[in-house]
């Protein structure tokens, strides 16, 4: 047996017990981390994840209050995604679980529907993504620029506020749009309850207060009140809803509240069942086929969405930037997947929740072991005291956590750097806001390639240099010839001979990595032309897709396509095109299609 036949038997081995041990060890990153975990990590993780699960019970309950849906469906989101992270998460500082892009996602595509349809929603978008991973499709989170993302991100912020305003002087209504919030706020203004306008008031001035206690100058002699200071800060969120909760529990009155409340959160754990594969909607049966019908294309726009803010988070906290992109699909994948046999709302990673597991010290994913029990046992035990958290407190929370999502410090660098790219973040933003966050992100996306392929083609389609060696000749290397920009080529290549004087072109294909049909053909009428006018054409340095496809250009010299020095070019350049290309054409009635020309 050769050398060469023993490699591809090595490969089989590999494939077996081994390839599956290497599998196993990339789909389970625990793995890894695992075999060093010490009561060192895990007294730093036991502090991160209560931390994070302090801010991430309230947020649940807000998302969810955001989505439509009752706080319950929140949580339940929020425990599943947290756990499942632990054993298949890659960066440490992730937390899956609502957000406040998901529950505006959730809550513009199921609007008005039964939660039936946000749960399918949920399995069929964590099945897209998984899909995604495994096919190793990640490429495609780099189509969308940080432009994009910038504009859309401040497309929900936005979204959210109006959507939000209502909450703080309690009041309630269905609007369709950011500007029919808006809209119905102004004419029902009059309505507004002085409680909740009050309570709104100070709720948001003590997160705005408490957000800026960890920015505190303190001496590094007293670091108990520095850290003191910090805990207080990221846990603002857990201490205004107890707060105010307390607060409407001690003055609740059954006929006449003082405030709008919550209302019944279903207590314990969610059963675990199929996603709903059919509902009823007022007393009649729809089926699987009627209720994709109707989620329409969300059901491809929000599993990209919920992959863009992903990544881009893992990417933002990973160390030197490097992710595992398609292992992060995966988990994505079935923690929606498994949330939703648990009728969880989609999910993905929280930037604000990502920070606060940076800033408290995580060391491994297993810190959502401990925020994961955290939701566990509020579900369990305190169901019954959600009833009174005040909506205006709900309101307050989500405003006041958004409203640092619009990065204007951000778009205003970008306008003194890169104008196009800020207006292509201005033009998501003003889509989203006016319409839909699907609608901001493939119009921003559209834009920003559009804007990509007006800079390409602006870039000269070739370099031109005449040859040093004072032999008459002009010297092109194109990099790509498409039918964007091939007729500006051969004008240049036109123009560059005349006004030089030159008696031959030499093109120079080394570097020339795509050449559609469109291209072919200007190339046909150009060698047509000045072959006709006496000035020899010749194609060198060409890889071998490149020499396939110049083949089929008629009258083109392809005896020197492979040709690797300039001088071996020249030399084709006294003899006629027929008698260059006469053995070529034999080569091709011989069923060789030129082949052994390359060989020589």
């Amino acid at each position: 047996m050769s050398e060469d036949e023993s490699v591809p038997l090595k490969r089989a081995g590999g494939a077996g017990r081994g390839g599956w041990r290497a599998a196993l060890w990339r789909r389970l990153p625990a793995l890894r981390w695992l075999r060093s975990y010490d009561r060192e990590a895990a007294a730093a993780d036991a502090v991160a994840g209560v931390t994070l699960g302090l801010t991430l019970v309230p947020q649940s309950i807000a998302y969810a209050a955001l989505a439509n849906l009752p706080v319950h469906y929140g949580l339940y989101s929020a425990f599943v995604g947290t756990m499942l992270y632990v054993l298949l998460g890659t960066v440490k500082e992730v937390s899956i679980g609502p957000t406040s892009l998901m529950a505006l996602f959730t809550l513009q595509v199921c609007r008005d529907l039964p939660i039936d349809f946000m749960v399918l929603l949920t399995f069929l978008s964590g099945c897209i993504v998984l899909l995604m991973g495994l096919l190793r499709l990640d490429f495609l989170v780099d189509l969308i620029s940080p432009a994009v993302t910038m504009g859309f991100t401040a497309a929900t912020a936005l979204i959210i506020v109006a959507a939000q305003l209502k909450g703080l002087v309690g009041l309630s209504f269905v609007a369709e749009s950011p500007l029919a919030d808006l809209r119905l706020l102004a004419g029902r203004l009059r309505l507004a309850r002085a409680p909740d306008c009050a309570l709104s008031a100070a709720c948001c001035a003590t997160l705005l207060l408490l957000r800026s206690l960890k920015d505190i100058r303190v001496s590094s002699k007293r670091y108990k009140l520095k850290k003191a200071l910090w805990f207080i800060s990221i846990s603002r969120n857990a201490l205004v809803v107890f707060v105010a909760s307390t607060y409407a529990f001690c003055t609740y009155d059954p006929k006449q509240p003082l405030f709008k409340l919550s209302g019944k959160v279903e207590p314990g754990l969610p059963k675990i069942s199929l996603p709903p594969f059919s509902t009823v909607v007022n007393n009649q049966t729809v089926g699987f086929l009627e209720m994709t019908t109707t989620l329409g294309s969300s059901l491809l726009m929000l599993p990209f969405v919920m992959v863009i803010a992903n990544i881009s988070i893992a990417k933002a906290f990973s160390s030197g930037g490097r992710v595992d992109a398609s292992q992060e699909m995966v988990t994505l994948g079935v923690c929606n997947a498994l949330g939703s046999l648990l009728r969880a709302m989609p999910t993905c990673g929280a930037f604000t929740r990502s920070a606060v597991s940076h800033a408290s010290g995580v060391r491994t994913p297993a810190a959502g072991l401990y925020s994961g029990i955290i939701t566990l046992l509020a579900l369990n035990y305190l169901t019954q005291y959600f009833f009174f958290i005040p909506k205006a407190c709900l309101s307050s929370v989500l405003i006041c956590a958004v409203i640092f999502m619009i990065d204007v410090g951000g778009l205003r660098r970008l306008w003194r750097a890169r104008r196009r790219e800020a207006l292509v973040a201005l033009l998501t933003a003003a889509v989203g806001a006016l319409a839909s966050v699907e609608a901001a992100v493939l119009s921003g996306a559209l834009a920003s390639l559009a804007a990509l392929l007006a800079d390409l083609l602006r870039l000269p389609p070739l370099r031109l240099a005449t040859d040093q060696a004072g032999r008459g000749a002009l010297v092109a290397r194109p990099r790509a010839l498409v039918y964007a920009n091939a007729e500006r080529a051969a004008a240049s290549v036109r123009r560059a001979l005349a006004e030089r004087g030159l008696r031959a072109l030499l093109v120079d294909c080394g570097a020339l990595a795509l050449l559609d049909h469109s291209a072919e053909q200007v190339l046909e009428r150009l060698v047509q032309e000045l072959e006709g006018s006496g000035r020899p054409v010749v194609f060198f340095r060409a890889s071998a897709d490149v020499a396939r496809c110049l083949r089929r250009v008629p009258t083109l010299r392809t005896a020197a396509l492979r040709d690797t020095t300039l001088r071996a070019a020249l030399a084709h350049c006294a003899a006629p095109p027929a008698a260059v290309n006469a053995d070529d054409a034999s080569a091709s009635l011989l069923g060789h299609g030129g082949r052994d020309h390359d060989k020589v």
